[in-house]
């Protein structure tokens, strides 16, 4: 990886870590994921009217932004099913070390992307750290509950729409200035969510848009952790930038 694409990712790292950590303490976090998406939207429309205009999409994105979009739902309806069920500390090194496990293994079958030796090296070691830096917690959780209430389901099922959802953008963003490319996914997920949010989650989220900041920060965090994350692929393969990108979980455990 080049140093810039290490810049981005350690970047994104932080704040999404940052960004997690808010979520985690809000009363139903489906709503408030909702109510940060579409804040984002608003936040910078005026960077995507500035961008799409000079570059616009090329049509074949379109297959890609669906998928993604579909995948990156997925992943907002199981976090928040997780993070109601367990703790932060449970939830976000399963969620994220799943895609760490399963980007390079797809990447090589799907797209045949072969990481040098010293990459899978670096890969088991980011795995084995997240393993290690949890040893406690989980520990600490076996003594007192069931096996499935340590790793969730639906921590498992975030890992794998992360996984999804990367590597769909890792190729999807070659056809679209990634400003753009996550502007349209966002817009997507603001529309596949809004039936099931806006019909049995309305009172949560009038509580949301209530306590403006947390909406506001995290609206301007998620959008521009994943932009960062967009503009890393196009300087490095996902199977190198989604296990680097994991370094978060080291900032999450400090939070």
């Amino acid at each position: 990886m080049t140093i810039p694409a290490i810049g981005l990712v350690l970047l994104a790292a932080i704040v999404h870590a940052g960004w997690n950590a808010l979520a985690k303490q809000r009363q139903d976090i489906l709503a408030f994921f909702w109510a940060l998406t579409l804040t984002a939207l608003v936040l910078y429309a005026p960077l995507f009217a500035v961008i799409v205009s000079r570059e616009p999409p090329h049509r074949s994105v379109l297959p890609y932004l669906i998928a993604s979009s579909l995948a990156e739902a997925a992943y907002y309806v199981f976090l928040a099913r997780a993070y109601q069920t367990s703790e932060l500390s449970l939830v976000y090194p399963v969620a994220r070390g799943m895609g760490i496990l399963l980007v390079p293994l797809l990447s090589l079958a799907i797209f045949a992307e072969r990481p040098s030796p010293s990459a899978w090296t670096g890969i088991i070691m980011v795995l084995g750290g997240i393993i290690w830096l949890h040893v406690p917690a989980f520990r600490a959780a076996w003594r007192t509950r069931p096996l499935r209430s340590v790793i969730s389901p639906p921590a498992v099922l975030t890992g794998g729409a992360i996984a999804a959802y990367s590597l769909i953008d890792s190729k999807g963003v070659q056809h679209a200035h990634p400003i753009v490319y996550l502007y349209l996914v966002f817009v997507l997920i603001v529309l596949w969510l809004a039936p099931h949010v806006l019909r049995q989650r309305r009172a949560a989220l009038a509580r949301e848009w209530q306590q403006r900041w947390p909406v506001l920060a995290g609206g301007a965090a998620v959008f521009g952790t994943y932009a960062l994350i967009l503009a890393a692929f196009r300087l490095a393969p996902a199977a190198y930038v989604v296990p680097m990108r994991e370094v978060s979980i080291v900032f999450g455990s400090w939070i």
